[in-house]
């Protein structure tokens, strides 16, 4: 397996991409930030994909043949497994985004403790109304260079929040703004909710969103989720929300949010 990067990207690379996991697919595509390793950068046939927004991997494509089945079944044990090791990572989730791939994974994996949780895809293609008041003393603000400086100079608090989220979904601010979005909501000048978009792929763009605890329950994130669909609408995007069965604080909030489900699939992990 070659891994790809920004020298190194795939040519061909509709086999390992499909429309339903925009934070995989657009790391396949080049479109946003994650790591990458292919069978072959010119035509690429299988590939495992790793998103810092989803928080684990993705089997993408086919795999073509036995030897193939070998190389890919070694370089897991012997290379990506000592890679996340050196990293002070012991746990690996995957999801496996190709019905036909999904044997053969699992085969590989035949001697672990496997968990296994199904996810959940929503999306949204038309706008919400807007009808919740802003509870006092918050603000809501979208993620404009202006309001990127100000948390680059400190004079918003726990820029983290937002930033971390941004820098690793994307290979920069600027390649963020042309292609993405996000909003967050401020208490006393602290940023203490994000919602952002932290993948594309043939325009559908998928969200993450966290609240901070001590200001959950107070319609906060749904504000938010009006913001960002309505401005998705506007610029002629796809807003994709996924979640997994145990969230279902999350799963709620996508279905009061007016969002439609699309597909389900199970996310795995096992230790390391």
């Amino acid at each position: 397996m070659i891994k790809a990067d920004s020298s190194h990207k795939v040519i061909h690379y509709k086999k390992i991409t499909s429309d339903h996991c925009p934070s995989f697919s657009g790391i396949a595509a080049g479109e946003c930030k994650g790591e990458l390793w292919v069978d072959h950068l010119e035509n690429a046939n299988i590939a495992i994909a790793n998103s810092y927004a989803v928080g684990g991997f993705a089997f993408l494509g086919e795999i073509t043949s036995e030897e193939q089945y070998k190389e890919v079944e070694r370089f897991i044990h012997e290379e990506l497994f000592a890679w996340l090791k050196s990293k002070g990572i012991n746990y690996f989730e995957f999801s496996i985004e190709n019905d036909n791939l999904r044997s053969r994974v699992l085969k590989m994996f035949g001697d672990r403790n496997i968990k296994k949780e199904q996810e959940f895809s929503f999306r949204k293609k038309d706008g919400i109304p807007e009808l919740l008041s802003l509870p006092a003393e918050y603000t809501i603000q979208q993620i404009d260079e202006k309001f990127w400086n100000l948390i680059d100079e400190g004079k918003v608090g726990n820029g983290a929040f937002v930033t971390k989220r941004i820098l690793g979904s994307w290979e920069s601010f600027d390649d963020f703004c042309e292609k993405s979005l996000a909003y967050c909501m401020t208490y006393l000048n602290q940023i203490v909710a994000v919602i952002a978009g932290t993948a594309k792929f043939n325009d559908v763009i998928a969200i993450d969103i966290e609240t901070k605890e001590a200001h959950r329950n107070r319609g906060l994130a749904l504000i938010m989720t009006e913001k960002f669909v309505n401005e998705c609408v506007r610029r002629g995007m796809t807003a994709q929300w996924d979640c997994v069965e145990s969230n279902l604080a999350s799963r709620k909030l996508a279905e009061k949010a007016g969002f439609t489900f699309v597909r389900e699939n199970e996310v795995y992990g096992f230790d390391l």
